[in-house]
């Protein structure tokens, strides 16, 4: 499969569990300001856990992971972490309006 020789499979291998998780916050970070412009959406890093959280869709929402949470989601694939963050979003219904190229790639891959 393609997806298993990309470059994200290639980060979320590689990559330090909090180092990717920061990737990958900031991807959805992205997508959630392009979808609402009034969204505020902060990633911290501490040691031991990363965090995203903040206002989007009118919804506010934290996702709190440990780096040993985020090495579970990396062995489950390149994007598994991804859809888990969307997953928890949708939860709260802070939902993509329409698919990118990204959330493309996040919901075509199995994990």
């Amino acid at each position: 499969m393609a997806e298993r020789f990309s470059i994200r499979a290639c980060m979320a291998a590689h990559l330090p569990a909090a180092a990717f998780a920061v990737h990958v916050m900031r991807c959805v970070r992205a997508e959630l300001i392009q979808f609402d412009s009034q969204a505020v959406v902060h990633v911290d890093r501490e040691d031991g856990y990363v965090h995203l959280y903040g206002e989007a869709q009118g919804t506010i929402f934290s996702i709190l992971l440990t780096n040993a949470e985020v090495d579970e989601w990396k062995a489950e694939g390149p994007y598994a972490l991804d859809r888990y963050i969307w997953m928890e979003l949708g939860k709260k219904e802070i939902l993509p309006t329409r698919m990118t190229p990204y959330l493309r790639a996040v919901f075509s891959i199995e994990s």
